[in-house]
């Protein structure tokens, strides 16, 4: 009954991740997920079977090319697009992780247009967490408030509900 959850830094960038997949789908696993930046390097769709793994899930910070890749890097919001597209494409279930802070929470309400248009399954909404890089001082406003989270997360979840996307969030 046990579940496994590949992620990283980059889980793609392990040339034998599929045979990962695979011995793991053997050992029993009850479900397996790979957390990607999108960027699904070895040609890791074509090495593994929508069946092997129950979801790819995907890292988004926002909602336009502008907001994910100061966030990310240049050019990783058009990556992961173009890797969901090519995921749903070829029949794997998908979903997204959205870390909101206060430089991406300006776009949160437009994700469950974006998800739906893309035909992801499930939306994770997460806090920042403030360690590493993110607590350094100059840093220390990532964080939503409290009273904004609650005031926003909840209707930008249902509104995804209402679209069919499964939402998860703290």
């Amino acid at each position: 009954n046990a579940n496994l959850i590949l992620l990283g830094g980059e889980p793609t960038l392990h040339p034998d991740l599929d045979k990962c997949v695979k011995a793991a789908r053997d050992m029993g696993y009850s479900s397996i997920t790979i957390d990607t930046n999108g960027y699904l390097f070895h040609d890791i769709l074509n090495k593994i079977a929508p069946g092997d793994i129950d979801f790819l899930s995907f890292s988004l910070d926002g909602a336009t090319p502008e907001t994910n890749d100061k966030i990310r890097g240049n050019g990783c919001y058009d990556q992961c697009v173009s890797g969901i597209q090519n995921a749903v494409e070829l029949g794997f279930k998908t979903s997204l992780i959205f870390t909101v802070s206060n430089e991406n929470i300006h776009e949160l309400h437009m994700m469950p247009e974006l998800l739906s248009r893309l035909g992801v399954n499930r939306f994770f909404i997460q806090v920042i967490g403030i360690r590493g890089k993110s607590a350094a001082p100059e840093k220390n406003q990532l964080q939503v408030d409290h009273n904004t989270w609650m005031t926003l997360i909840p209707s930008v979840a249902e509104q995804a509900a209402g679209l069919g996307i499964t939402v998860t969030y703290p």
